[in-house]
C-alpha cells in the first residue's frame, strides 16, 4: 500500500496555505521555549502568507501569555509577520501596559521591533501618539521619533520635504 503525501506538500516544497493549523497548535503550549518559538514561527510564515487564521490565533496567545515575558517575546516577534491594523493594535497596547524596566527591555523591543516590520501606514499614527504621549519616558519617546523619521518617505511627507530641501540646498552650493 502506498503512502498518501498530505495535499500541502507539493513538489515545490511546503504549501502554507495548506498546512492544518491543528498539527503545531499544541506546541504553543510546551514547557520548552524553543517549541513554543518554533510554533509562533510557524504561524508568523503561514499569517505572511495570507493564513488571517493564524494571525488571529497569535494574537489570543498574546492575551493568554500575558505574564510570560518569554513567550510574550516569541508571540510578539511572531506578530510582526500578520500584516493587519489588529495586529498593530494589539502591539501597541502592549508598549502601553508593559512598563519599561531593566526586566521588560527585551520584550519592549522586541515588540517595537515588530511594528517596525509592520507596513508604515499601519504604525505611523500609533507611533505618532506614543511619541507625544507624556506617559512614555522621554528616552522612548525619542526612539518612536527617531523610527517616525525614519518610515519611508511615502509615509513620511515632512522627512520626504526635508529631503527634498536638503537636495536642493546641496544644488545650490555646488
Amino acid at each position: 500500500m502506498a503512502h498518501q503525501v498530505p495535499s500541502w506538500i507539493t513538489p515545490e516544497g511546503i504549501d502554507l496555505k495548506r498546512v492544518p493549523l491543528e498539527s503545531f497548535i499544541s506546541q504553543t503550549f510546551a514547557s520548552e521555549l524553543e517549541k513554543v518559538g518554533s510554533a509562533c514561527r510557524l504561524l508568523e510564515a503561514m499569517a505572511y502568507q495570507g493564513r488571517d487564521e493564524a494571525g488571529v490565533y497569535l494574537l489570543g496567545l498574546l492575551s493568554h501569555y500575558r505574564d510570560d515575558l518569554q513567550r510574550l517575546q516569541r508571540v510578539a516577534q511572531a506578530l510582526g509577520g500578520f500584516r493587519s491594523a489588529s495586529a498593530a493594535q494589539a502591539l501597541f497596547d502592549e508598549l502601553r501596559r508593559v512598563k519599561g524596566s531593566n526586566s521588560t527591555r527585551g520584550y519592549l523591543s522586541c515588540v517595537i521591533g515588530a511594528l517596525q516590520r509592520l507596513p508604515p501606514d499601519l504604525t505611523r499614527e500609533g507611533f505618532q501618539q506614543l511619541a507625544d504621549d507624556p506617559a512614555q519616558s522621554y528616552r522612548m519617546r525619542q526612539r518612536f521619533r527617531e523610527i517616525l523619521w525614519n518610515l519611508p518617505a511615502v509615509a513620511n511627507p515632512m522627512k520626504a520635504e526635508h529631503d527634498h530641501l536638503a537636495d536642493r540646498h546641496e544644488d545650490t552650493r555646488g
